[in-house]
């Protein structure tokens, strides 16, 4: 079998891969160490809980979490 040498494939390539600082799992500026998840639901289940979250005062994240775990 015969070996041919492609130069102009593979290898590292200038201003590919991931931006540097663009990590979704790092710290916030809170220290915390954040991570996501993503629920699907209907349109006016989102409105409910934004309604909900406001009235509270609290962002719509802290409002889940707060309701899942108390």
């Amino acid at each position: 079998m015969e070996t041919v040498e492609h130069k102009n494939w593979g290898g590292k390539r200038r201003g590919q891969g991931r931006p540097k600082g663009s990590q979704t799992a790092s710290k916030s500026k809170t220290g915390y160490n954040t991570g996501r998840i993503v629920i699907s639901c209907l349109e006016s289940e989102v409105e409910e809980i934004k309604k909900l979250a406001a009235a509270s005062g609290k962002s719509v994240s802290r409002f889940i979490i707060d309701s899942i775990l108390n």
